[in-house]
């Protein structure tokens, strides 16, 4: 009888000296973009991936990268010397060239880099010198418990840089005025968004109410905007009479939050930045909505060309929005903007208010 207790007490030694499984790493970890669409020379994240309950802390590597046909290839970590921003600019407190250029960083970057801890891809404006457009990626990942050797991770698709991202709906409105501060919409020109079809006049010049064209390739590294604001016939506005769009006592967000300094002429303003992407900063929204920029014009800016107005959507009754005093409609403008500037250069961006003459 004690021998069989001594056996039992040497087994139950044994055991409790066995070391126990620390973590866990899973056999299919994956990546949640079988492909990483990617436009050339724009700052770019991707989705992080899929660790199926492997246990934290993970560690993330890039081991290779090969071109479509499998044969390996340096490109997208060659290093390509690029200025970026190292914080977001705020206008709040980078009130001079100089203290915003203390954000800016000019170095030498890859066009991807992984992020170690997260095992997000990150792309960067470097990857404007890439030359060929499919790439496989390659890559390790690691944690207490072990690693995984992950080839064919994901595939990146270089798709043609894109200077002007349409990121959210704008709009060229004239609104009607009932007096007492209440304002009617009259008419909406929209363009929604990139799948819009009237993108490609806006970017070529020949849309009838938004345009946005490159007109220099100065500065080199900084980018500028000039915004001009006129009536129907093209005729530019006095920039005096472009306001803020208010909503209490703070104004919605706008493109003078999105420079330092600004430069009036009799026709635009020219807003100006450092360095791409513009505009940097948003006020009151975020993700899309972050390129929404807001501004009205004042209520002597325009008349309303009712012939023009009529010809295009039939007769309409304008007793309402008679001013008693002056026998005239009450208008203004409601602007709104929604695109990226990727590019560096001087850009002008130009918005017609729809059936309106300038006073």
């Amino acid at each position: 009888m004690k021998k069989i207790i001594y056996l039992f007490g040497s087994t139950l030694l044994v055991l409790s000296c066995e070391q126990p499984e620390v973590g866990y790493i899973s056999d299919n970890i994956h990546s949640l973009q079988d492909t990483i669409t990617v436009p050339r020379g724009v700052f770019y994240s991707s989705t992080p991936p899929a660790v199926e309950g492997s246990t934290y802390p993970m560690e993330w590597s890039i081991t290779g990268v090969t071109d479509k046909d499998g044969k390996p290839t340096t490109e997208l970590q060659d290093l390509h010397e690029i200025l970026t921003w190292t914080a977001p600019f705020d206008p709040k407190t980078d009130t001079t060239l100089e203290l915003a250029m203390k954000k800016l960083k000019l170095s030498p970057q890859p066009s991807i880099i992984m992020n170690p801890v997260s095992g997000e891809f990150v792309f960067t404006q470097a990857s404007k010198n890439v030359v060929n457009d499919d790439f496989i990626i390659n890559v390790n990942a690691k944690n207490v418990r072990g690693e995984r050797q992950l080839d064919k991770f994901t595939w990146v698709k270089m798709t043609p840089f894109v200077p002007i991202e349409f990121k959210t709906e704008m709009r060229s409105r004239l609104q009607l005025g009932k007096g007492g501060g209440v304002w009617d919409t009259g008419y909406t020109y929209s363009v929604m968004n990139e799948s819009d079809p009237k993108v490609a006049g806006v970017l070529d010049g020949t849309d009838p109410y938004i345009t946005i064209v490159k007109i220099s390739d100065e500065p080199k590294l900084a980018v500028k905007v000039k915004m001009i604001i006129a009536d129907s016939h093209g005729t530019a506005l006095d920039p005096n009479k472009v306001v803020f769009n208010y909503s209490g006592s703070e104004p919605l967000q706008n493109y003078h939050d999105n420079t330092i300094g600004t430069v009036l002429d009799a026709e635009s303003t020219t807003f100006g930045l450092p360095a791409p992407p513009f505009p940097q900063y948003a006020r009151n929204y975020q993700g899309n909505d972050a390129y929404l920029m807001y501004y009205l014009t004042t209520a002597d800016a325009f008349t309303v060309d009712k012939a023009a107005f009529e010809a295009a959507n039939g007769v309409k009754d304008w007793t309402n929005y008679i001013d008693p005093a002056t026998g005239q409609i009450r208008n203004r403008a409601y602007i709104r903007w929604g695109v990226k500037i990727n590019d560096s250069g001087t850009w002008e961006i130009k918005m017609k208010i729809p059936y309106t003459t300038k006073k």
